[in-house]
Parts: C-alpha cells; structure tokens; sequence
C-alpha cells in the first residue's frame, strides 16, 4: 500500500502546482472591459507617469520621491544608458545629491580596472582633465567633461568612496596599463622590454588619431603569442600586479578579436570578466561587523538589465540582482531614455568632428530594445519616470506591445524618460 500512497501524493502535488500557476496566469490577466489590451497599456503608463527635474541640487517633482524611497535601502541601484549624453552624468550625480548618507559609497562604471585606478589617482590629485587629455583615447566616457564632472564628484570630500571599473580595458588602454607594468618590473632589460611596447602602442595611437584608423589599435595587432613571449620575458610572481596587468590586456584583445568573430562568445566572455571583476572588488569592499558593501552601476542599458539579454547573456545587471537576493536585499534597475536631442559619438579616432553632436533618433538606435511605447508617452518637454511595477500584473496589456517590451517591463523597475538629451561634451 505504500507505493500507491506516495504516487497519489506526488499526483497530489503536481495537480496542486499546475492548479496554483494557472490562478497566477489568471490573476495576472486584467479584468474584463470594453478597453483593448493597447488602450490599457496607454491608460497605465499614463496613470504610473510622474515628472522629474534633474538639477544640481539633486532629483526633484513627483517622480522624485519615486525613485528615492527604494534607492535609500537598495543595496545594488543599476542605472542603464545610451552613450553620450550630458543628462546621464547629470542625472547620477543629482541621484547621488538627493540620497546624501543613504548614496553608495561605490560608483562602478564601464572601464577597465587599471582605467579605474588611474582614474581615481587622478581625481584625488585634481588631474582628471590632464588624464583625459594625455589619454584622449584610453578612458571611454571619461573624456566627456560632464562625466568627468560626475566621477570627482563621487569621489571629492568623501575618503570612502570608490570607483570600480568592471570592464575590459578600453581598445585604445595598452599604453596606460603598460606604464603602469612597467614600474612593477625589474630596471634593465625587463623595462626596455616594456618600453618597447609602450612604443608600439605610442605609434598605434599615434596612426589612429592621424589616420583615422580603428584597426591600427595595439590591441587588436596583439595576439595569445605575444602575451605568453611577455610573461615568458617579465617572468612575474603568479597573482602579482604584473601577472594581473598582462592577463587583463591579453583578455582585452581577445575580447576585442572575438567581436569580429564569434560575437556572442566574445559578449559571453565580457559579462564573466565583469562578474569576476565586480567579486573581487566586493570582497575587498567586505568588512567584518560592516554593513555589505554598497554600489551604484553606471553601464550601457543591455548590461544594467535582470534576465537574459538581447545579445543572449546573462550580463553583470543580472548577477548583482541575483546576489542582492542572496543577501535578503534589492537591487534597483533604472533605465533612461530619450525621446528626442543631440548625442555625442565621437572619438578621436573618428574623422567627422559633427558626430560631437550628432543628431539622436531615439527609435532607430533603441530599435531592437522595445521601447518605443515610452517614447510614445514621453513628456513634450522636461522629463518624466515611469513606474513598471503595475505592468507586471496586467499580462495582455503589457504583451500587446510585443515581447522586447515585456522584456524590458521586467527587466528594469522604472524607465526615465527625457524629452530632448544634450551632448556630452569632448575634453579637448
């Protein structure tokens, strides 16, 4: 009699299960209504729609609040962007102000690690604008003045405050981490050696910004070979500062070199360096009888997100959502948009100086994103946060706008929506 028992038992629960996720797909389903799933959709997001002003003094109207109340207990709060904005600075740092105390004590953003440390080396000695102009191609972002602006306000006045770079090194980063190599190796033959690279990357900046010439870059002219004939030379202490330098720049290239490749091996790769980039600066961050460590995440909107992403990865956004679950908190997904404006896409590798303010047309770049439903309910003017929460319960709705847009109502808590960007500025 026992066996019988057990299979009605387990029966049991299998019909229970299907019973309870059929009352979920139930109730997730609005009540019926003359409305069409497309007009509930426009009457939510116009009824979870409130304004925000971003300012110097920090966030301010109604969506303010909105944002704020889960910021303050966020242990992670994401914020994902299109680049080349001046708003997107402007908006982290007012975030920053209006938090105060409760503001992370850690700002992490989308460079190399070396790119970081050189970064906050520099803004503790007041020579950020020196350092994006000594290495106009080495620190993406940071060689647009407000993001610069933003970075030493991070980390001006507050001696706790850190910045954390989770990316690979930058394409144009081989001569700025092989200055720093160099000091780490012994003077003589080990040296020349690095200045004989240095040399190399010298000229390949050099070619790139003359010729315009993208290819010209170190990185991609490097390959597995070089790197083991430098470790073989330099012959570093395994899990030195040496030895972590030379790893990071042959990742970098091989990164680089997948993209031409085997895109989504290369996309795949990129996320697991970040996640073990994010791991070691979070346990270095960890102290006994502290309260966890903190972060503010500033990346490009397919990276900030929860889920599997449109590149097909489950990307950092994901894995500090997960591990702030495993610590009984919440992480904090804010995506930013623009309806209409100017974006700066230039680089001094770029031979057309126009694309310093290069007209943004917010639907074909955000194309494969789905969220030209926000940009439907954008403010004519100012700017404006969506609350996604409410959208999560109306299953018909929310589909009637496709699936990209599903996608995006759970992948983020709140979209911002800003009528018309600004450029961000080039450091000349």
């Amino acid at each position: 009699m026992s066996m019988p028992l057990q299979q009605a038992a387990r029966r049991a629960v299998v019909f229970l299960a299907i019973a309870m996720a059929g009352a979920a797909g139930a109730a997730d389903t609005p009540p019926a209504s003359t409305e069409t799933p497309e007009q509930a959709l426009s009457r939510l997001l116009d009824a979870n729609r409130q304004t925000l002003t971003i300012g110097r003094d920090g966030l301010g109207g109604p969506g303010a609040a909105t944002l704020l109340t889960p910021a303050r207990t966020a242990q992670f709060i994401l914020v994902g962007e299109d680049h080349g904005f001046a708003e997107i600075p402007e908006f982290v740092d007012a975030l920053r102000r209006s938090l105060g105390k409760d503001a992370p004590e850690n700002l992490v953003l989308e460079i190399g690690p070396e790119s970081a440390r050189r970064t906050t080396q520099a803004v503790r000695s007041d020579k950020l604008r020196e350092l994006a102009v000594d290495y106009p191609m080495a620190i993406p972002f940071l060689n647009l003045r407000e993001d610069s602006a933003m970075a030493a306000a991070w980390l001006q006045g507050n001696p706790h405050a850190a910045l954390w770079g989770l990316d690979q090194e930058f394409l144009f980063s081989a001569r700025l981490v092989l200055e720093r190599l160099r000091t780490l190796v012994k003077p003589g033959e080990q040296q020349a050696l690095v200045d004989a690279w240095i040399a190399r990357a010298v000229a390949s900046e050099r070619k790139a910004m003359q010729d315009h010439d993208v290819p010209a870059a170190l990185l991609l002219q490097l390959q597995d070979t070089d790197f083991a004939a430098l470790r073989t030379a330099l012959k570093p202490a395994a899990g030195s500062e040496a030895a972590r330098l030379i790893d990071e720049l042959a990742e970098s290239a091989e990164i680089y070199h997948g993209q031409s490749g085997d895109g989504y091996a290369s996309n795949d790769q990129r996320g697991r360096l970040m996640k073990r980039h994010f791991m070691d600066y979070y346990r270095a961050a960890e102290k006994p009888g502290k309260p966890l460590p903190r972060a503010l995440l500033r990346f490009g909107a397919y990276h900030m997100m929860r889920g599997i992403t449109p590149t097909n990865i489950y990307d950092i956004g994901n894995f500090v959502s997960e591990l702030a679950a495993s610590n009984d908190r919440r992480s904090l997904h804010l995506l930013i948009l623009f309806a209409d404006g100017t974006a700066n896409r230039w680089m001094p590798f770029t031979a057309d100086a126009g694309l310093k303010t290069q007209k943004y047309d917010a639907r074909a770049e955000m194309e494969d994103f789905g969220v030209a439903t926000f940009l439907d309910h954008a403010p004519a003017e100012g700017a404006a946060v969506f609350d996604l929460d409410p959208l999560r319960r109306q299953r018909k709705a929310r589909r009637s706008a496709g699936p990209d847009f599903e996608r995006v109502v759970f992948s983020y808590d709140y979209v911002v929506v800003i009528a018309k960007g600004r450029a961000g500025t080039s450091v000349e």
